[in-house]
Protein backbone atom coordinates (compact mmCIF):
# COMPACT_ATOMS: atom_id res chain seq x y z
CA UNK A 1 0.00 0.00 0.00
CA UNK A 2 2.89 2.37 1.24
CA UNK A 3 4.33 1.57 -2.37
CA UNK A 4 1.29 2.35 -4.51
CA UNK A 5 1.15 5.44 -2.88
CA UNK A 6 4.76 6.42 -3.04
CA UNK A 7 4.90 5.53 -7.14
CA UNK A 8 1.82 7.66 -7.00
CA UNK A 9 3.56 10.56 -5.48
CA UNK A 10 6.71 10.37 -8.15
CA UNK A 11 3.99 10.05 -11.01
CA UNK A 12 2.55 13.01 -9.89
CA UNK A 13 5.67 14.80 -9.60
CA UNK A 14 6.78 13.59 -12.54
CA UNK A 15 3.64 15.48 -13.94
CA UNK A 16 3.92 18.93 -12.49
CA UNK A 17 7.70 19.07 -13.42
CA UNK A 18 6.39 18.44 -17.20
CA UNK A 19 3.62 20.98 -17.01
CA UNK A 20 6.21 23.54 -15.43
CA UNK A 21 8.01 22.86 -18.26
CA UNK A 22 5.18 23.89 -20.78
CA UNK A 23 4.60 26.31 -18.59
CA UNK A 24 8.02 28.16 -19.48
CA UNK A 25 7.53 27.22 -22.92
CA UNK A 26 4.83 29.19 -23.04
CA UNK A 27 5.33 32.33 -21.17
CA UNK A 28 8.19 32.44 -23.83
CA UNK A 29 6.00 32.19 -26.51
CA UNK A 30 3.82 34.74 -25.04
CA UNK A 31 7.03 37.37 -25.37
CA UNK A 32 7.11 36.53 -28.82
CA UNK A 33 3.47 37.02 -29.73
CA UNK A 34 2.73 39.79 -27.47
CA UNK A 35 3.71 42.39 -30.29
CA UNK A 36 1.08 40.30 -33.12
CA UNK A 37 -2.77 39.78 -33.19
CA UNK A 38 -3.52 40.22 -29.45
CA UNK A 39 -5.69 36.94 -30.01
CA UNK A 40 -3.09 34.82 -30.24
CA UNK A 41 -1.71 35.77 -26.73
CA UNK A 42 -5.27 35.36 -25.26
CA UNK A 43 -5.42 31.99 -26.41
CA UNK A 44 -1.97 31.09 -24.92
CA UNK A 45 -2.94 33.24 -21.54
CA UNK A 46 -5.76 30.74 -20.77
CA UNK A 47 -3.79 27.96 -21.45
CA UNK A 48 -0.75 29.00 -19.12
CA UNK A 49 -3.60 30.14 -16.71
CA UNK A 50 -5.23 26.47 -16.41
CA UNK A 51 -1.20 25.48 -16.19
CA UNK A 52 -0.39 27.56 -13.63
CA UNK A 53 -3.68 26.02 -11.62
CA UNK A 54 -2.38 22.83 -11.93
CA UNK A 55 1.26 24.03 -10.61
CA UNK A 56 0.52 26.42 -8.35
CA UNK A 57 2.99 27.04 -5.19
CA UNK A 58 1.07 29.04 -2.56
CA UNK A 59 4.06 29.15 -0.45
CA UNK A 60 5.81 30.70 -3.30
CA UNK A 61 2.94 33.12 -4.16
CA UNK A 62 2.51 34.16 -0.08
CA UNK A 63 6.68 34.50 -0.11
CA UNK A 64 6.67 37.14 -2.97
CA UNK A 65 4.18 39.16 -1.68
CA UNK A 66 5.58 39.13 1.91
CA UNK A 67 9.29 39.69 0.31
CA UNK A 68 8.55 41.51 -2.82
CA UNK A 69 6.98 45.33 -2.14
CA UNK A 70 6.35 45.67 -5.77
CA UNK A 71 4.28 42.60 -6.22
CA UNK A 72 2.76 43.09 -2.77
CA UNK A 73 1.83 46.89 -3.60
CA UNK A 74 0.48 45.34 -7.38
CA UNK A 75 -1.83 43.29 -5.75
CA UNK A 76 -2.65 46.07 -3.30
CA UNK A 77 -3.93 48.22 -6.40
CA UNK A 78 -5.59 45.47 -7.94
CA UNK A 79 -7.88 45.47 -4.15
CA UNK A 80 -8.28 48.75 -4.78
CA UNK A 81 -9.85 48.85 -7.72
CA UNK A 82 -11.86 45.90 -7.01
CA UNK A 83 -12.87 48.01 -3.93
CA UNK A 84 -13.87 51.40 -5.99
CA UNK A 85 -15.72 49.12 -7.76
CA UNK A 86 -18.02 47.37 -4.75
CA UNK A 87 -18.43 50.92 -3.38
CA UNK A 88 -20.49 52.13 -6.37
CA UNK A 89 -21.93 48.84 -7.55
CA UNK A 90 -20.71 48.73 -10.76
CA UNK A 91 -17.81 45.86 -11.67
CA UNK A 92 -17.76 45.35 -15.52
CA UNK A 93 -14.62 45.50 -18.38
CA UNK A 94 -12.63 47.73 -17.56
CA UNK A 95 -11.53 45.87 -14.16
CA UNK A 96 -12.08 42.48 -15.66
CA UNK A 97 -9.50 43.00 -18.52
CA UNK A 98 -6.78 45.00 -15.89
CA UNK A 99 -7.13 41.15 -13.67
CA UNK A 100 -6.90 39.77 -16.97
CA UNK A 101 -4.10 41.42 -19.34
CA UNK A 102 -2.33 42.46 -16.14
CA UNK A 103 -2.41 40.86 -12.89
CA UNK A 104 -3.19 37.31 -14.19
CA UNK A 105 0.01 37.55 -16.19
CA UNK A 106 2.34 39.27 -13.18
CA UNK A 107 1.06 36.34 -10.75
CA UNK A 108 1.57 33.73 -13.59
CA UNK A 109 5.05 34.85 -14.83
CA UNK A 110 6.62 35.96 -11.98
CA UNK A 111 5.91 32.57 -9.61
CA UNK A 112 6.86 30.33 -12.57
CA UNK A 113 10.17 31.75 -14.12
CA UNK A 114 13.35 31.60 -12.91
CA UNK A 115 16.31 34.33 -12.94
CA UNK A 116 18.01 32.12 -15.75
CA UNK A 117 15.37 31.69 -18.46
CA UNK A 118 14.73 35.84 -18.31
CA UNK A 119 17.16 36.71 -21.23
CA UNK A 120 15.36 34.09 -23.20
CA UNK A 121 12.01 36.41 -22.18
CA UNK A 122 13.27 39.85 -23.57
CA UNK A 123 14.95 37.80 -26.34
CA UNK A 124 11.81 35.99 -27.56
CA UNK A 125 10.50 39.15 -27.21
CA UNK A 126 12.75 41.10 -29.09
CA UNK A 127 12.64 38.62 -31.86
CA UNK A 128 9.52 39.62 -32.23
CA UNK A 129 9.62 43.24 -32.36
CA UNK A 130 12.05 42.14 -35.30
CA UNK A 131 9.51 40.32 -37.13
CA UNK A 132 7.14 43.07 -36.94
CA UNK A 133 9.66 45.33 -38.11
CA UNK A 134 9.89 42.95 -41.66
CA UNK A 135 6.39 42.91 -41.86
CA UNK A 136 5.84 46.75 -41.46
CA UNK A 137 8.58 47.39 -44.42
CA UNK A 138 6.87 44.45 -46.40
CA UNK A 139 3.37 47.06 -46.09
CA UNK A 140 5.94 49.85 -46.13
CA UNK A 141 6.95 48.98 -49.71
CA UNK A 142 3.78 47.72 -50.47
CA UNK A 143 4.43 44.03 -50.99
CA UNK A 144 2.47 42.92 -48.05
CA UNK A 145 -0.93 44.19 -47.54
CA UNK A 146 -4.81 43.11 -46.32
CA UNK A 147 -3.18 40.14 -44.79
CA UNK A 148 -0.08 38.35 -43.86
CA UNK A 149 -0.21 34.65 -43.05
CA UNK A 150 -3.87 34.95 -42.50
CA UNK A 151 -3.97 37.65 -40.01
CA UNK A 152 -5.34 41.33 -41.11
CA UNK A 153 -2.82 43.79 -41.45
CA UNK A 154 -4.06 47.50 -39.73
CA UNK A 155 -1.80 49.67 -40.96
CA UNK A 156 -0.78 50.73 -44.73
CA UNK A 157 2.00 52.46 -46.85
CA UNK A 158 1.31 56.00 -45.19
CA UNK A 159 1.26 54.32 -41.61
CA UNK A 160 2.47 50.61 -41.95
CA UNK A 161 1.27 49.10 -38.25
CA UNK A 162 1.21 45.18 -38.92
CA UNK A 163 -0.89 43.94 -36.25
CA UNK A 164 -1.34 45.94 -33.09
CA UNK A 165 -4.76 48.13 -32.95
CA UNK A 166 -2.72 51.23 -33.77
CA UNK A 167 0.28 53.24 -33.92
CA UNK A 168 0.34 54.19 -30.51
CA UNK A 169 0.71 50.54 -29.62
CA UNK A 170 3.36 49.93 -32.32
CA UNK A 171 5.29 52.78 -31.84
CA UNK A 172 5.82 52.71 -28.21
CA UNK A 173 6.92 48.67 -28.52
CA UNK A 174 9.38 49.95 -31.27
CA UNK A 175 10.51 53.03 -28.78
CA UNK A 176 11.26 50.55 -25.84
CA UNK A 177 13.08 47.80 -28.55
CA UNK A 178 15.49 50.25 -29.51
CA UNK A 179 16.34 51.69 -25.94
CA UNK A 180 17.09 48.04 -25.12
CA UNK A 181 19.06 46.92 -28.60
CA UNK A 182 21.04 50.68 -28.03
CA UNK A 183 22.46 48.85 -24.35
CA UNK A 184 22.45 45.08 -26.03
CA UNK A 185 24.97 46.81 -28.73
CA UNK A 186 27.77 47.52 -26.48
CA UNK A 187 27.43 44.26 -24.14
CA UNK A 188 27.22 41.88 -26.58
CA UNK A 189 31.01 40.37 -27.45
CA UNK A 190 30.25 38.96 -30.78
CA UNK A 191 31.12 41.16 -34.04
CA UNK A 192 28.48 39.27 -36.50
CA UNK A 193 26.02 39.72 -33.21
CA UNK A 194 26.70 42.97 -32.64
CA UNK A 195 26.62 44.50 -36.10
CA UNK A 196 23.15 42.58 -36.13
CA UNK A 197 22.15 44.84 -33.31
CA UNK A 198 23.41 47.90 -35.08
CA UNK A 199 21.63 47.17 -38.15
CA UNK A 200 18.59 46.20 -35.99
CA UNK A 201 18.59 49.41 -34.41
CA UNK A 202 19.14 51.46 -37.20
CA UNK A 203 15.81 50.13 -39.44
CA UNK A 204 13.76 50.09 -35.83
CA UNK A 205 14.56 53.92 -35.19
CA UNK A 206 13.41 54.38 -39.33
CA UNK A 207 10.68 52.56 -38.74
CA UNK A 208 9.32 54.72 -35.65
CA UNK A 209 9.61 57.37 -37.86
CA UNK A 210 7.51 56.18 -41.04
CA UNK A 211 4.65 55.28 -38.82
CA UNK A 212 2.45 58.00 -38.00
CA UNK A 213 2.90 57.63 -33.60
CA UNK A 214 3.61 60.61 -32.05
CA UNK A 215 3.96 58.84 -28.34
CA UNK A 216 6.56 56.01 -29.45
CA UNK A 217 8.78 59.41 -30.80
CA UNK A 218 8.46 61.39 -27.27
CA UNK A 219 8.72 58.04 -24.67
CA UNK A 220 12.14 57.40 -27.28
CA UNK A 221 13.42 61.11 -26.76
CA UNK A 222 12.27 61.38 -23.19
CA UNK A 223 13.12 57.94 -21.69
CA UNK A 224 16.69 58.50 -23.62
CA UNK A 225 17.67 62.02 -21.94
CA UNK A 226 16.60 60.46 -18.69
CA UNK A 227 18.82 57.18 -19.04
CA UNK A 228 21.55 59.70 -20.25
CA UNK A 229 21.38 61.71 -17.46
CA UNK A 230 21.23 58.34 -15.09
CA UNK A 231 24.55 56.37 -16.56
CA UNK A 232 26.61 59.81 -17.95
CA UNK A 233 25.62 62.29 -15.14
CA UNK A 234 29.34 62.58 -13.93
CA UNK A 235 30.87 63.03 -17.46
CA UNK A 236 29.77 66.22 -19.21
CA UNK A 237 31.20 65.22 -22.46
CA UNK A 238 29.11 62.01 -23.31
CA UNK A 239 26.07 63.72 -22.07
CA UNK A 240 26.34 66.30 -24.73
CA UNK A 241 27.76 64.11 -27.39
CA UNK A 242 24.68 61.63 -26.95
CA UNK A 243 22.17 64.85 -26.73
CA UNK A 244 23.55 65.96 -30.41
CA UNK A 245 22.92 62.79 -31.25
CA UNK A 246 19.56 62.55 -30.13
CA UNK A 247 19.23 65.97 -31.73
CA UNK A 248 20.75 65.42 -35.26
CA UNK A 249 18.08 62.20 -35.09
CA UNK A 250 15.08 63.73 -34.62
CA UNK A 251 15.83 66.70 -37.23
CA UNK A 252 16.80 64.29 -39.46
CA UNK A 253 13.22 62.47 -39.05
CA UNK A 254 11.63 66.01 -39.08
CA UNK A 255 13.35 66.50 -42.55
CA UNK A 256 13.30 63.59 -44.48
CA UNK A 257 9.85 61.78 -43.08
CA UNK A 258 6.86 63.50 -44.30
CA UNK A 259 4.61 61.74 -41.14
CA UNK A 260 7.01 63.27 -38.94
CA UNK A 261 6.95 66.49 -40.35
CA UNK A 262 3.17 66.61 -40.81
CA UNK A 263 2.55 65.49 -37.42
CA UNK A 264 4.72 67.73 -35.89
CA UNK A 265 3.22 70.58 -37.69
CA UNK A 266 -0.42 69.53 -36.53
CA UNK A 267 0.66 69.10 -33.04
CA UNK A 268 1.39 72.60 -33.25
CA UNK A 269 -1.71 73.77 -35.13
CA UNK A 270 -3.65 71.94 -32.73
CA UNK A 271 -1.98 73.58 -29.77
CA UNK A 272 -3.03 77.32 -31.03
CA UNK A 273 -6.41 76.45 -32.05
CA UNK A 274 -6.38 75.55 -27.70
CA UNK A 275 -5.13 78.68 -26.89
CA UNK A 276 -6.45 81.32 -29.69
CA UNK A 277 -10.02 79.72 -30.06
CA UNK A 278 -10.67 76.91 -27.02
CA UNK A 279 -11.08 74.49 -30.08
CA UNK A 280 -10.32 71.28 -28.42
CA UNK A 281 -11.74 69.01 -31.87
CA UNK A 282 -8.49 67.82 -32.61
CA UNK A 283 -6.08 64.73 -31.92
CA UNK A 284 -3.85 67.07 -29.65
CA UNK A 285 -6.65 69.13 -28.37
CA UNK A 286 -8.42 66.17 -27.59
CA UNK A 287 -5.64 65.13 -25.49
CA UNK A 288 -5.12 68.82 -23.65
CA UNK A 289 -9.34 68.87 -22.87
CA UNK A 290 -8.26 65.66 -20.34
CA UNK A 291 -6.43 68.29 -18.41
CA UNK A 292 -8.97 71.37 -18.72
CA UNK A 293 -11.89 68.55 -16.64
CA UNK A 294 -9.87 67.82 -14.08
CA UNK A 295 -11.81 70.44 -11.67
CA UNK A 296 -15.30 68.88 -13.47
CA UNK A 297 -14.40 66.04 -11.99
CA UNK A 298 -13.83 66.95 -8.57
CA UNK A 299 -16.98 68.41 -8.43
CA UNK A 300 -19.34 65.82 -9.50
CA UNK A 301 -21.49 64.51 -6.92
CA UNK A 302 -21.05 61.15 -7.80
CA UNK A 303 -16.81 61.73 -7.12
CA UNK A 304 -15.31 61.23 -3.72
CA UNK A 305 -12.21 62.10 -2.93
CA UNK A 306 -11.10 58.31 -1.76
CA UNK A 307 -12.29 56.45 -4.35
CA UNK A 308 -13.07 57.83 -7.38
CA UNK A 309 -16.04 57.92 -9.31
CA UNK A 310 -15.21 54.27 -9.45
CA UNK A 311 -13.14 52.31 -11.73
CA UNK A 312 -15.79 50.04 -13.90
CA UNK A 313 -17.80 53.06 -14.52
CA UNK A 314 -15.05 55.87 -15.06
CA UNK A 315 -15.52 55.94 -18.95
CA UNK A 316 -19.47 56.22 -18.68
CA UNK A 317 -19.58 59.27 -16.40
CA UNK A 318 -16.31 61.16 -17.39
CA UNK A 319 -18.04 60.84 -21.23
CA UNK A 320 -21.11 63.28 -19.95
CA UNK A 321 -18.43 65.63 -18.32
CA UNK A 322 -16.37 65.71 -21.61
CA UNK A 323 -20.03 66.88 -23.78
CA UNK A 324 -21.17 69.26 -21.35
CA UNK A 325 -17.84 70.95 -20.74
CA UNK A 326 -16.30 69.72 -24.00
CA UNK A 327 -18.46 69.84 -26.56
CA UNK A 328 -20.96 67.11 -28.25
CA UNK A 329 -18.04 65.67 -30.73
CA UNK A 330 -16.55 64.32 -27.63
CA UNK A 331 -19.26 61.47 -27.72
CA UNK A 332 -17.06 59.72 -29.89
CA UNK A 333 -14.53 59.27 -27.12
CA UNK A 334 -16.95 57.32 -25.31
CA UNK A 335 -15.45 58.37 -21.78
CA UNK A 336 -11.57 58.03 -22.64
CA UNK A 337 -8.84 60.35 -20.94
CA UNK A 338 -5.60 59.91 -23.20
CA UNK A 339 -3.47 60.04 -20.00
CA UNK A 340 -3.34 57.07 -17.53
CA UNK A 341 -2.95 59.40 -14.61
CA UNK A 342 -6.42 61.55 -14.89
CA UNK A 343 -8.31 58.54 -15.38
CA UNK A 344 -6.73 56.42 -12.39
CA UNK A 345 -7.34 59.74 -10.59
CA UNK A 346 -10.83 59.88 -11.79
CA UNK A 347 -12.01 55.78 -11.15
CA UNK A 348 -9.85 55.37 -7.98
CA UNK A 349 -9.50 58.59 -6.20
CA UNK A 350 -6.43 60.30 -4.09
CA UNK A 351 -6.20 56.88 -3.08
CA UNK A 352 -5.47 55.07 -6.09
CA UNK A 353 -3.58 57.35 -7.46
CA UNK A 354 -1.06 57.35 -4.47
CA UNK A 355 -0.67 53.61 -4.61
CA UNK A 356 0.13 53.71 -8.69
CA UNK A 357 2.09 56.12 -8.29
CA UNK A 358 4.22 54.02 -5.50
CA UNK A 359 4.28 51.20 -7.89
CA UNK A 360 6.33 53.01 -9.98
CA UNK A 361 8.93 54.33 -7.02
CA UNK A 362 9.20 50.91 -6.35
CA UNK A 363 10.28 50.22 -9.62
CA UNK A 364 12.70 53.06 -9.92
CA UNK A 365 13.75 52.31 -6.22
CA UNK A 366 14.21 48.73 -6.01
CA UNK A 367 17.94 47.07 -6.16
CA UNK A 368 18.65 45.00 -9.18
CA UNK A 369 22.28 43.42 -9.32
CA UNK A 370 22.47 42.31 -12.86
CA UNK A 371 23.59 45.50 -14.71
CA UNK A 372 21.76 44.14 -18.29
CA UNK A 373 18.62 43.98 -16.77
CA UNK A 374 18.90 47.19 -14.28
CA UNK A 375 18.88 49.27 -17.31
CA UNK A 376 16.09 47.32 -18.95
CA UNK A 377 14.31 48.12 -15.56
CA UNK A 378 15.08 52.12 -15.96
CA UNK A 379 14.43 51.85 -19.78
CA UNK A 380 10.66 50.58 -19.21
CA UNK A 381 10.30 52.96 -16.46
CA UNK A 382 10.70 55.97 -18.29
CA UNK A 383 9.32 54.49 -21.46
CA UNK A 384 5.69 53.53 -20.12
CA UNK A 385 5.41 56.34 -17.10
CA UNK A 386 6.46 58.96 -19.93
CA UNK A 387 3.28 56.85 -22.17
CA UNK A 388 1.16 57.16 -19.31
CA UNK A 389 0.91 61.00 -20.18
CA UNK A 390 -0.28 60.13 -23.53
CA UNK A 391 -2.70 57.58 -23.17
CA UNK A 392 -4.52 55.22 -20.74
CA UNK A 393 -1.86 52.55 -20.35
CA UNK A 394 -4.72 50.31 -18.60
CA UNK A 395 -6.85 50.33 -21.46
CA UNK A 396 -4.84 48.94 -24.23
CA UNK A 397 -4.49 45.30 -23.46
CA UNK A 398 -1.33 45.28 -25.28
CA UNK A 399 0.26 47.32 -23.46
CA UNK A 400 -1.36 45.72 -20.45
CA UNK A 401 0.55 41.94 -21.52
CA UNK A 402 3.71 43.60 -21.93
CA UNK A 403 4.17 45.79 -18.64
CA UNK A 404 3.45 42.95 -17.03
CA UNK A 405 6.38 40.62 -19.03
CA UNK A 406 8.88 43.30 -17.58
CA UNK A 407 7.13 43.85 -14.21
CA UNK A 408 7.26 40.04 -14.03
CA UNK A 409 11.55 40.33 -14.53
CA UNK A 410 12.00 43.13 -12.30
CA UNK A 411 9.90 41.16 -9.25
CA UNK A 412 11.64 38.13 -9.71
CA UNK A 413 14.95 39.92 -10.03
CA UNK A 414 14.49 42.10 -6.93
CA UNK A 415 12.99 39.63 -4.76
CA UNK A 416 15.60 37.84 -2.20
CA UNK A 417 14.19 34.60 -2.42
CA UNK A 418 16.30 34.07 -5.74
CA UNK A 419 19.99 35.17 -4.01
CA UNK A 420 18.88 32.14 -1.31
CA UNK A 421 18.83 28.30 -2.62
CA UNK A 422 18.28 27.49 1.00
CA UNK A 423 14.86 28.89 0.49
CA UNK A 424 14.19 27.70 -2.87
CA UNK A 425 14.76 24.30 -1.36
CA UNK A 426 12.56 24.81 1.66
CA UNK A 427 9.59 25.89 -0.69
CA UNK A 428 9.92 23.46 -3.40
Amino acid sequence: MLKKVFLNNINLLKIKIFLEKLLILLILTFSFFVSFDSDINKLILKVMFFLWIFTLNVKKTIYFSKNNKLFLFIIIFALWLLATCIFTFNLSYPYEGFIKYFVLPILIISTTIKKEHLKYVVSAFLVGIFINELISYGIYFEIIQHQFLGFNIVGNKNNPVPFMPSHMEYTLFLSFSIIISIYSIFKVKSKYLKLLLIFFTITMITNLFLTTGRTGQFTLLGALIFLIIIYFRNNYKYIIFSILSIIFIFLTAFFFSDNVNNRLKQGYSDIVKVIKYKDYNTSFGIRLSSYTIIEEIIKNDDFNILYGLGYSRTNELIQKIQIQKIGEFMQNQKGHLHNSYITIFAGTGFVGLAIFMIIWYKIFSIKIEDKYFNYIRYAFLFVFFLAGFTENIFRQKEVMMLSAIFISIIIILSTKYFKNEEDICQLN
